[in-house]
């Protein structure tokens, strides 16, 4: 099993990349830099999703990290 410190470690770095990824995509559907399409929105929310998922993994191994102490 990995340890719970490289679980945060992952799941805080795909936190960051997520923001900083639905940020510039973001920025760039309202530039027009990439044409409003339902290709676009489907990355926008699948980066939403990979983040919700890892702030819920997060949660979990934040409250799972306060057993083993």
């Amino acid at each position: 099993m990995m340890k719970l410190a490289s679980v945060r470690s992952v799941c805080f770095t795909i936190c960051i990349v997520s923001i900083v990824v639905g940020l510039l995509l973001g920025l760039a559907m309202i530039w027009d830099v990439v044409q409003d399409s339902a290709l676009a929105w489907k990355a926008f929310m699948t980066i939403g999703l990979f983040f919700i998922a890892s702030t819920l993994t997060l949660t979990v191994v934040h409250q799972l990290g306060d057993d083993e102490r």
